[in-house]
């Protein structure tokens, strides 16, 4: 059994996003997205910690975005240390107690201690932690008969809101890929705290394609994981010889550190979410085409046959999608949205995106993907740059 089965992870609760530009985040989720508002904090709420928030979901997935109003709260303060961004990851557990015990005994450091809030039969409880992830928190809660998202927050009226809809279902969180100058904490931490396991590696250089080159992006990533709730944590840190030019070190210096890259969002059907998100003006990395003249040829070598899948190559060329597979003809096909900064030209809008990915059998990572896209941030940073 893995250490984290103790922990007793149910899954992600939600993600808490800080920004100072919330009606951009409201376009971006609503309008673009089709995520429903859910939830708002109360007037109440607001004047006891200092920000403002709203509650954004689709399917089984909730992004909490915030924006400070009183320059000592907490949204404040990242956002004095970083650009907009993941502050926080929230999990739901089995047991507040027990994830707490847990943590204790392997040296978890407490922000602050277990916190109930009843209401009615119910109860609200949770407590926070430090990560090894920059001035990312992680907060665990358990909800006992509570009919509500967390203590403060009020039923967003839904009356006069437009529902966005969609021809595909966003399903959960796939996995959370964080960057850091150096993984070995990261890992470290998430192995002996939180009791993850590796599952997962790769090494590569982009430039080593090429000849006489001098850049590239290079990186070293492992991916954690708790076996129980299936929750994955890729880790991603430059690699020499370009190391400071690569664009994981790039990450942290335009994040101000250590934080969360992505955040991957399963969906049940990748090619309809991609047709439809495109109209509504949400914009994707490019991918050569190349990239899919060679797709049969790597695709093979993992004993996948592209005359088997449910899926044309032409179809996704034609809309950016990348495809890898893992033996014996199980495959995932996936796409990255640009990242805000690029998006908004506005280095204040942080270096945070979006990956889309459905899941076709293989539970792995792509890593016959992982080329293709840091090539095609590569491109993006250059036009950024230009």
């Amino acid at each position: 059994m893995a250490a984290s089965e103790e922990l007793g992870i149910l899954g992600l609760d939600s993600l808490h996003y800080f920004v100072r530009k919330p009606e951009r985040s409201d376009t971006f989720y609503r309008r673009g997205m089709g995520f429903q508002t859910t939830w708002r904090s109360s007037e109440a709420m607001v004047a006891q910690t200092g920000q403002r928030s709203t509650v954004y979901e689709a399917g089984q997935i909730r992004v909490v975005v915030s924006t400070p109003e009183r320059d000592s709260c907490r949204a404040a303060r990242y956002l004095r240390r970083h650009p907009a961004g993941i502050g926080s990851l929230t999990f739901q557990v089995e047991s507040v107690e027990r994830a707490w015990q847990f943590l204790e005994r392997r040296g978890g450091t407490f922000i602050h201690g277990i916190r109930e809030t009843r209401a009615g039969d119910g109860a609200f409880r949770h407590f926070s932690i430090t990560t090894a992830i920059g001035d990312v928190a992680m907060r665990f809660v358990e909800r006992v008969d509570f009919d509500g998202f967390a203590p403060g927050f009020e039923r967003a009226p839904t009356a006069a809101e437009t529902v966005y809809s969609t021809p595909f279902r966003f399903e959960r969180i796939d996995h959370v890929t964080c960057n850091a100058p150096t993984m070995a904490s990261v890992a470290l931490w998430l192995e002996h705290v939180l009791g993850m396991e590796q599952c997962w590696d790769i090494t590569f250089h982009t430039e080593d394609i090429r000849t006489g080159g001098d850049k590239g992006t290079g990186l070293r990533s492992v991916v954690m994981w708790d076996p129980r709730s299936g929750l994955k944590f890729p880790i991603n840190e430059p690699l020499h010889p370009f190391f400071k030019e690569g664009q994981i070190n790039r990450f942290v210096e335009d994040n101000w550190g250590a934080g969360v890259q992505h955040v991957a969002l399963l969906v049940d059907d990748c090619v309809a979410s991609v047709e439809t998100l495109r109209e509504r003006g949400i914009q994707f990395l490019e991918t050569p085409s190349n990239y899919y003249r060679h797709a049969p040829e790597r695709l093979l070598k993992n004993q996948v046959h592209t005359e088997r899948l449910a899926h044309r190559l032409e179809t996704l060329e034609r809309l950016g999608i990348l495809i890898d597979g893992s033996p014996v003809d199980q495959y995932l096909i996936q796409v990255f949205m640009k990242d805000a900064m690029t998006l908004y030209s506005e280095p204040e809008a942080g270096p945070f995106f979006y990956e889309l990915i459905q899941r076709c059998g293989d539970r792995g990572f792509g890593g016959g993907n992982f080329r293709a896209l840091f090539e095609a941030i590569e491109r993006e940073q250059l036009g950024y740059d230009a």
